[in-house]
């Protein structure tokens, strides 16, 4: 498969599913309110609310998120040179959970709750 084509079919899914983020949700919105919120500022606040302050920055944390993680992936492979490297081989995991059981078991967790995902 040509590396283009590749590329314009994952755009295509990024922004369908980018879309798809943005319509759905526990608030049923119609599209055409959903829409008029997100870029006209329709009469309905509830709306509006529910558009510009939940929905568009959730979803834009999720492809940003997605993107750090792919290039953090890329990353960890290019550096050990091994197409099959993950997080464990340097024990980054291993770490991570150590940090967050020693967080709770301490009680630091309960005292300062930003300890735990630092």
């Amino acid at each position: 498969m040509n590396t283009a084509l590749l590329i314009a079919i994952l755009a295509t899914l990024l922004i369908a599913g980018f879309i798809a983020s943005l319509l759905v949700g526990p608030a049923a919105l119609p599209l055409s309110i959903s829409i008029e919120a997100l870029f006209g500022g329709s009469n309905n606040p509830a709306a509006n609310l529910v558009m510009r302050e939940i929905r568009l920055p959730r979803a834009i944390l999720a492809v940003l998120i997605g993107a750090t993680l792919g290039l953090s992936g890329a990353v960890l492979q290019g550096y050990l040179r091994n197409p099959l490297a993950d997080p464990g081989i340097l024990g980054i995991s291993s770490a991570a959970a150590f940090g967050a059981v020693l967080a709770i078991y301490t009680g630091i967790a309960a005292t300062f709750p930003i300890t735990l995902p630092v």
